[in-house]
């Protein structure tokens, strides 16, 4: 971990693992937990028409349990929508590799051999406080920025940056 500060310059850099832990601290506050019928909607269409397709016409029915099936499976993936990420992050290549967070006077970077990223602070619409951490939205991204991997004074720097950013 680095930090050097003058009357114009910021930086901070820290480097953690993507293990289990950050992933499902980054699930927890990036989403919402209230899960509505507007969730389940897709997958509630889904088992509609498959229903609708083996009672009423004279499509196979193979057919129709499989979209029925692919109602359900859609259901399942709102309901266990933490477990399911949790799972194909797990299993992806950066999975429990070192990333590096250096933060600037031009923005937020992350390195890592398979992932890397860059929100400038021009391009952001929005930074908002979480319990743990940090939400950034730009207009192709949101992103999630730990605060365990972060400095008091990059928290402070940070949340200098969201009093002009959400201006």
């Amino acid at each position: 971990m680095t930090f050097s500060s003058t009357s114009s310059e910021f930086s901070y850099s820290h480097s953690y693992l993507l293990d289990k832990s950050h992933f499902s601290e980054t699930f927890d506050e990036s989403t919402s937990s209230i899960r509505t019928l507007k969730d389940y909607s897709k997958g509630l269409i889904f088992f509609g028409l498959g229903a609708i397709l083996l009672v009423v016409t004279e499509v196979s029915a193979y057919a129709s349990w499989f979209i029925i099936g692919l109602g359900v499976v859609e259901g399942l993936s709102v309901r266990f929508a933490k477990p399911w990420w949790l799972a194909r992050q797990m299993l992806s290549k950066a999975a429990n590799t070192e990333l590096t967070l250096h933060i600037d006077d031009l923005g937020i970077r992350t390195d890592s051999f398979y992932v890397k990223s860059e929100m400038q602070w021009t391009e952001m619409l929005k930074i908002e406080k979480t319990q743990q951490g940090w939400l950034l939205y730009s207009k192709t991204q949101r992103s999630y920025l730990s605060g365990r991997c972060l400095s008091e004074e990059a928290e402070q720097y940070i949340q200098a940056k969201a009093s002009i950013v959400n201006c």
